[in-house]
C-alpha cells in the first residue's frame, strides 16, 4: 500500500484553499473600505467640533498682512464650508463674512458627499453658540468602492452625531 496523496486529492485541497482565500480577501477589502468611510466621517465631525469650540471660546485670528497684528472687532464665528463633493474648509468669520480660510481638507479619493447636500453648503458656529446657522441638517458620505454610506446629522442646537450603520446607497 502506497503512502501519500493522489493528484486529485492535492487538487481538491488546493482548490478549496484558494476559494476560501479569495472570499477572505474580498471581505477584508470591503472591511477596509468601510473603515476608510467611517474615518473620513469622524474626521469631518472633528473639524465641525473644532469649529464649534473655536466659536464658543471666540478664538480670534490676527488680520493677515497687518503689522502690528490686529484682530477682528466684530467676530461672528467659524464656518464649515462644504465646497465640492470631495473638499471642505474651515473658515474664520468677521463682520458676517467668512472669507478667511483657516484650513482646507479633501476626502479620500473614493469618498464623496452625496445628496441631500447641495454644494456649496455651510454650517456657521457663532460665538457662545447664541445661534446656530445651518443650511443643511445632515451630511451623507459615500464610499464609491463598496457603495455604502454614513450619515452625519446636525441638530438645530449644534449637536453632531454619526450614524455608522453603513447603509447601501
Amino acid at each position: 500500500m502506497k503512502k501519500g496523496f493522489s493528484l486529485i486529492e492535492l487538487l481538491v485541497i488546493t482548490s478549496i484553499t484558494l476559494l476560501f482565500s479569495g472570499i477572505i480577501l474580498v471581505q477584508y477589502n470591503n472591511y477596509t473600505q468601510e473603515q476608510k468611510l467611517k474615518n473620513e466621517a469622524r474626521k469631518l465631525i472633528d473639524i465641525m467640533e473644532l469649529a464649534k469650540k473655536k466659536a464658543v471660546t471666540s478664538d480670534l485670528i490676527p488680520t493677515p498682512n497687518v503689522t502690528p497684528p490686529t484682530f477682528c472687532t466684530n467676530f461672528t464665528g467659524y464656518q464649515l464650508s462644504l465646497n465640492t463633493n470631495s473638499s471642505y474648509s474651515l473658515n474664520y468669520c468677521c463682520d458676517s463674512i467668512c472669507s478667511t480660510v483657516v484650513n482646507s481638507y479633501t476626502f479620500n479619493s473614493k469618498i464623496l458627499l452625496t445628496a441631500p447636500v447641495s454644494i456649496p453648503a455651510n454650517l456657521i458656529f457663532t460665538p457662545l453658540m447664541k445661534k446656530f446657522l445651518l443650511t443643511i441638517n445632515s451630511i451623507t458620505l459615500k464610499n464609491t468602492v463598496v457603495n455604502k454610506c454614513v450619515t452625519i446629522s446636525v441638530s438645530p442646537i449644534g449637536v453632531i452625531e454619526l450614524d455608522e450603520s453603513l447603509l447601501g446607497c
